[in-house]
């Protein structure tokens, strides 16, 4: 066995290694996604469960392709090798697809998240333990550090006085909750009350641009991440078939 052979297999069998890895991490997140990710179903329009599905899926794949690798470099059998670096062609292919798809229904997350924050908005009642909505719109607020759709204003004009006290805001729009935080810090006019506001200063800004902010900034993280182990995959693919050789 070469110098050359004998990199190419140690590289193979170190890059599978972490492959497999990967691929029962995502499996395990797919899981955690299905079972935690009720809060988020109504933000994203229900697509926690598609997607804790496709995690499981493309995990289980990945982690048959890592151990492909990693056996068919270090036993250097030709069936496996040519078998893995078949897989890995699809695999390349489908996340090139899914990539350009996600770049041209990216312009519709906002959209998306907007429609479902505004529907909280008009039936938030601040009664948590028997609203859904309202316990998650209360958790979207505490986490993004946001208010409202647009701003903390809203909960003066957007939601429904049968249902909300439009003088007030959530306790989980203040920047240090505590109780009744944000009561009667508004005029029945919709003005702010200054003083209120320096007692106990909100998180001002609207959940829309915070949420979309959070999904735009992975979305580049994880498209950068995904070029790499796309120039990854077919330095692996070469690797593999110069060892089938």
């Amino acid at each position: 066995m070469g110098l050359g052979t004998g990199l190419m297999k140690t590289l193979m069998f170190v890059f599978n290694g972490i492959v497999w890895v990967l691929g029962i991490v995502l499996f395990i997140v797919g899981i955690v996604v299905l079972v935690e990710g009720k809060n988020w179903n109504d933000i994203i329009d229900g697509k926690t469960v598609p997607v804790s599905v496709l995690l499981i899926v493309v995990g289980l794949v990945i982690a048959i392709v890592g151990f492909l690798g990693c056996c068919g470099a270090m036993k250097q059998n030709g069936n496996m090798l040519l078998l893995y670096a078949i897989i890995l062609g699809f695999i390349i292919l489908i996340q090139l697809v899914a990539g350009i798809l996600a770049f041209i229904f990216s312009d519709e997350t906002e959209e998306i998240v907007r429609e479902n924050i505004e529907e909280f908005m008009v039936d938030y009642t601040g009664d948590a333990e028997n609203s859904h909505t309202d316990s998650i719109f209360n958790v979207v607020m505490e986490e993004f550090d946001c208010c409202g759709v647009n701003s903390f204003r809203d909960f003066a004009n957007l939601t429904n006085p049968d249902k909300w006290r439009q003088t007030d805001v959530p306790d989980s729009c203040c920047q240090t909750m505590s109780d009744q935080c944000g009561i009667d810090y508004f005029t029945s006019d919709g003005d702010v009350i200054e003083i209120r506001r320096t007692a106990n200063p909100l998180n001002e800004q609207g959940c829309v641009s915070k949420t979309v902010e959070f999904f735009e900034e992975n979305m580049e993280i994880a498209g950068i991440v995904a070029l790499v182990f796309v120039l990854v995959e077919l330095l692996q693919i070469c690797f593999a078939l110069c060892l089938v050789r």
